[in-house]
């Protein structure tokens, strides 16, 4: 009897260790592996379930993943994940069949432990590389590189390069590069580059796309920045920087630098944000705190200006004023035709076209919309371009007057224009005779280059 409890007690132990024994791995590891095709090499049939160190594929090969080295001369493939240095002829990658022969609930049980296939390592190829999820190294190819989840690290590819989560890097593209969830770091291509998520950092191409760039007016504020740089650049909500032909632009904080700026003015009902975009160019469209003023100065008997632009510090109130600070700042991009309509007047120049950029300020009473005292008087400074031209026919010669301005401005009733006056200094560049300018400081010449500068006045009425 004593004997038959005895066995029975060791059976059950036997069989107690051999239930609290963790699973067998399906995975084995080899030093090398050599394949013609897949499955037809030194680890057979099973090659998906081998993690080899080293791995030379001559034309392709499958693993479950490289340690070290793997090259194949058309391609790699990986079940799992891989670590080191792929090279292909055409395409590596990881992640192909990585739930082959795993039921749904096998499938299940390994994504709920957090299984992905991955790459850490450098993957060179002719065609494509592709991850099945996330990257930490290095993708050159001269087609695709393709990941589902976050890259760390460089993408080159002669084609496109595309990312399912978020980039913390280099992308670097001959026609697309995508980083859906968002951009840190730097996206390059000829034809566009796209983020549905936050930029910071850098894009360079054709047509930029961020649904959200950080800049120093973000929040809660930081010390990242977004800037994008091309013919075309779109932002939902831009607190960076965009530079190109055309911008355009949601809601602002930061800086729109270009021939045609595209944007929704400020104030934004409810934003915690109390400083709005500046806008730099000479198309302005969603413009506020817009003037218009005619003025004559030392050169010529009527000038008009035309400005378009933002308010900077405006509030969602009535009278607009800022809740702090004595001013309504709003920056304006100006227009400017001038006219000489009598020969002889004013040393002979005919008529000029230009540019300028300029800070109004508007003196702040109070915050009632109906306060008349509001924007009762103004400062303003900003410079000014303009073409010269001495005769009614365009002349191509160089004749070019910079100016550095600044004004004061008046409204005597409740409502109507402000009676400016203003003092300048001029810088003209020009070829051939120098105006005749009484007030002259001095003047240079270098060969056909010549260069007068001076100082100037302005009066005239702001509307």
């Amino acid at each position: 009897m004593n004997r038959v409890i005895f066995l029975l007690l060791t059976i059950c132990a036997v069989y107690g260790d051999l239930l609290s024994q963790p699973a067998k791995s399906r995975y084995k590891e080899r030093t090398f592996q050599l394949s013609f095709f897949p499955g037809i090499g030194t680890n057979g049939l099973e090659s998906g379930f081998y993690f080899n160190r080293f791995s030379l594929n001559i034309f392709g090969g499958m693993s479950a993943g490289s340690h070290h080295f793997e090259l194949g001369g058309i391609s790699n493939i990986n079940t799992n994940s891989s670590t080191g240095i792929q090279i292909a002829g055409l395409a590596n990658i990881i992640g192909s069949q990585a739930y082959f022969n795993l039921t749904d609930g096998e499938e299940l049980s390994i994504v709920n432990e957090g299984f992905s296939c991955n790459l850490k390592g450098i993957q060179f190829s002719g065609l494509l590389n592709f991850v099945r999820n996330n990257v930490e190294g290095i993708q050159l190819t001269g087609g695709f590189n393709f990941n589902n989840g976050y890259v760390h690290g460089f993408q080159l590819a002669g084609l496109g390069n595309m990312a399912g989560k978020q980039v913390f890097g280099v992308q670097m593209a001959g026609l697309y590069n995508i980083a859906i969830r968002g951009m840190t770091g730097s996206q390059a291509s000829l034809l566009f580059n796209y983020t549905y998520g936050e930029l910071s950092g850098l894009q360079l191409g054709l047509i930029n796309r961020a649904v959200q760039m950080e800049g120093k007016n973000s929040s809660p504020p930081g010390p990242d920045r977004g800037f994008q740089f091309g013919l075309v650049n779109v932002s939902s909500e831009m607190d960076g920087t965009q530079f190109g032909l055309i911008n355009i632009a949601r809601k602002v904080h930061g800086t729109q630098i270009g021939l045609i700026n595209i944007f929704k003015p400020g104030p934004y009902q409810g934003s915690s944000v109390p400083t709005y975009g500046t806008q730099v160019g000479p198309l302005n469209f969603g413009s506020s705190g817009v003037h218009t003023r005619l003025f004559t100065d030392e050169l010529f008997a009527a000038v008009l200006e035309r400005t378009t632009g933002n308010c900077q510090n405006c509030t969602y109130t009535p009278s607009q004023m800022p809740f702090t600070g004595r001013f309504k700042v709003v920056n304006q991009n100006a227009l400017i035709f001038a006219y000489n309509p009598f020969d002889g007047f004013r040393n002979q120049v005919k008529w000029g076209l230009g540019y300028g950029f300029m800070k109004v300020f508007y003196n702040k009473h109070s915050m009632i919309g109906a306060d008349t005292l509001n924007a009762r008087w103004f400062l303003s400074a900003g410079i000014r371009t303009m073409y010269l031209n001495r005769t009614k026919n365009f002349d191509p010669k160089l004749s070019m007057l910079h100016k550095i301005h600044a004004e004061i401005g008046l409204r005597r009733k409740k409502k109507g224009p402000h009676l400016f006056v203003g003092l300048s200094f001029n810088a003209y560049f020009h070829e051939g005779q120098d105006l005749n300018i009484g007030q002259e400081v001095f003047k240079t010449r270098e060969e056909s280059l010549n260069v007068q500068y001076w100082p100037g006045y302005s009066f005239g009425l702001h509307f």
